[in-house]
């Protein structure tokens, strides 16, 4: 048997409310154990910054307008990682031989050349004692890719790990949607559309909260369905052609002049009728969608996801699996591959022009 390491997986997605950890012993390959899973919250002051800065910068160019600022949130952001890092090994109280720290996403521009993941690695390395494995993406997006998504080979390990039948399809819904296929030895991936990002935008102007819980605002509301089959139309147009998104890539401008109540409604009807068009129109082989993602808990997106598609919905914690936690495992096991030399992405995930390893190797103590 190939060695067996054990790796901490950080990940901070775009729904920005906090780091998700997870440690797991794995040979980069089908051997995979799940040891810990924590979750630490952002506190609310550091939340909001964080998101005034995504949401003004529209351009690299901003960051080095703004460097000071970035600057002050990337050390805030690392030494917040450092000591969430250091509790979940504490805890675990065994040795950790990778962190894999794939920081918090500030703007996602592939076409651009670019995507920035805010964090500073050799910092955490120097905390924490650890070798480092950061920028995942960076490899891949300088052999033409997209970048992302990049828990595909996860999903696929995992898919054969709990012996799913294929083939079947992995639906992550964090800010962004992204799916995985899985049928064998065929694997292909890519983001799809909104996840949480138009409902938490929205909720979070409006009202000043961070998410709709359980979708219960929502369904006290009442959908314009004229609304959404005019903008589904639209956005489904514009976005078709695309592997992979960034926040700003959608807007909630089409509910302008709804009550709160009935505009919430009709974004998160938008957004699973988005979903759904995607599954309607592809894979139909596929009967089956195992969800994953924090927008699996609002059980009025995921209601409507049911009732506008033919497929199966399962919760991937159905299957024994915690799926707070899919892409922060996925980051640790990925930060295995890439110490491994082994590739973590492909041309039929990311459209890069070949299977190429990623993640950059810190070792700053």
């Amino acid at each position: 048997m190939d060695k067996i390491y054990t790796s901490l997986g950080l990940m901070s997605g775009t729904s920005l409310d906090g780091v998700d950890a997870s440690i797991i012993r794995s040979d980069g390959e089908k051997v995979i154990n799940i040891e810990k899973n924590e979750y630490f919250p952002y506190n609310q002051d550091f939340r909001d910054r964080i998101r005034e800065f995504i949401t003004q910068c529209n351009d690299i160019s901003y960051i080095f307008k703004n460097q000071k600022n970035y600057n002050l949130l990337e050390k805030e952001i690392t030494l917040l990682h450092a000591k969430v890092s250091q509790k979940i090994i504490q805890k675990f109280n065994d040795k950790v031989d990778l962190v894999g720290f794939h920081g918090q996403t500030i703007i996602h521009r592939p076409e651009k050349k670019y995507s920035i993941q805010m964090g500073d690695a050799k910092l955490l390395s120097q905390i924490l004692k650890k070798k480092i494995i950061y920028n995942f993406r960076e490899n891949d997006i300088k052999n033409k890719g997209s970048g992302a998504p990049l828990a595909s080979i996860y999903h696929y390990n995992i898919s054969k790990k709990i012996n799913l039948l294929e083939p079947i399809i992995f639906l992550n819904i964090g800010g962004i949607s992204n799916i995985t296929f899985v049928n064998k030895n065929d694997l292909e991936a890519k983001d799809i559309g909104p996840g949480n990002v138009l409902i938490d935008e929205y909720i979070k102007k409006i009202k000043n909260q961070s998410y709709d819980k359980n979708g219960e605002i929502a369904l006290t509301g009442k959908i314009d369905f004229g609304i959404v089959k005019q903008t589904l139309k639209h956005e489904f147009c514009n976005v078709k052609e695309k592997h992979s998104f960034d926040r700003g890539d959608f807007d909630y401008s089409f509910i302008r002049g709804l009550s709160f109540e009935n505009a919430l409604a009709t974004i998160t009807y938008f957004t699973s009728a988005f979903l759904a068009k995607f599954f309607n129109n592809n894979y139909k082989e596929v009967s089956e969608i195992i969800v994953c993602g924090g927008g699996r808990k609002n059980k009025t997106l995921i209601d409507h996801i049911k009732n506008l598609t033919n497929k199966k919905i399962t919760m991937i914690d159905e299957l024994g699996i915690n799926g707070d936690y899919i892409e922060s495992q996925a980051f640790a096991y990925l930060s295995i591959r890439s110490f491994l030399k082994k590739n973590i992405s492909f041309p039929s995930t990311t459209k890069v022009l070949k299977p190429v390893t990623g993640g950059i190797l810190i070792k700053n103590f």
